[in-house]
Parts: C-alpha cells; sequence; structure tokens
C-alpha cells in the first residue's frame, strides 16, 4: 500500500517544481527555468484508466502535467521505478528529465495539458501487478 502525498516544494522537489511562484514573496512576472532544444509540444490527454500497468520516463524532455478537469495521482519515482510515490494531481507540475511517471484517474475522467520537447524518447518499466486505489464516492 502506497501512502498518498500532497505536493509541496519539498516533498516534490527531486521530482521537478510545481508551476508556480517559487516562494510566498508573490511577483508579477518569475521565470522558472529556461531550456534550450529543439522545440517543443503542447498536448492535451484525457485518461479514464484507474490502475497503472507501467510507468515511463523521457531521458532527454522536462514535461509539465496541468490539471483542467477531473481528479487524478501522478506516481513518480527518480531512479529506481519499483521504489515510486503517490501524489494527488491537484496543481500543476513539472518533471525533470528521465523522472519515471504515470497519472491515473481517481474520478471517471481526468483531463492534462502537457508540454514536453517536440522530439520525446521513452522508455518503460512494467509493473508486476498493477497499481490502483478504489473511491467508488469519487464516481
Amino acid at each position: 500500500m502506497k501512502e498518498l502525498k500532497y505536493i509541496t516544494r519539498d516533498s516534490f522537489k527531486k521530482y521537478g517544481c510545481i508551476l508556480d511562484f517559487s516562494s510566498d514573496d508573490i511577483s508579477v512576472w518569475e521565470i522558472l527555468f529556461k531550456v534550450k532544444d529543439n522545440g517543443w509540444r503542447i498536448a492535451i490527454l484525457e485518461i479514464d484508466r484507474h490502475i497503472a500497468t507501467r510507468l515511463e520516463r523521457h531521458p532527454d524532455s522536462i514535461e509539465t502535467f496541468e490539471p483542467m478537469s477531473g481528479v487524478s495521482i501522478l506516481l513518480v519515482a527518480d531512479k529506481d521505478p519499483a521504489d515510486f510515490e503517490v501524489f494527488l494531481l491537484d496543481k500543476p507540475v513539472c518533471l525533470n528529465k528521465g523522472i519515471w511517471h504515470e497519472v491515473i484517474a481517481l474520478s471517471d475522467k481526468a483531463k492534462f495539458k502537457i508540454t514536453e520537447n517536440d522530439e520525446v524518447a521513452c522508455e518503460y518499466f512494467d509493473f508486476d501487478n498493477p497499481f490502483g486505489f478504489s473511491f467508488d464516492f469519487l464516481k
């Protein structure tokens, strides 16, 4: 059984960053990071899966997950994909390059905006047993 965690600056820093001001001293404009690459793409992902059968990672690309609708969780791991953590995905985040990840819906469906490099290499880690939560009250 995995503990469901909340995304905070401290709890999420080894995986990436929250797409928000970097401190409580709110300013009008702040660049969170710069990436020099060969272009990028913006996508919309809608899921209705409630279990994860694998994690994936992109060794050469950061990736954002920006919730648009629904309730979802984000599975993430740094080095060992079998040692993943589970976060309620209630705010937009940017994953570092090479972070293992997967999203699953807790509601009927969940929708995200995703930004990543234009060309993305993928690696996969298949679970021995599917992972999921059962929250019937969210349906």
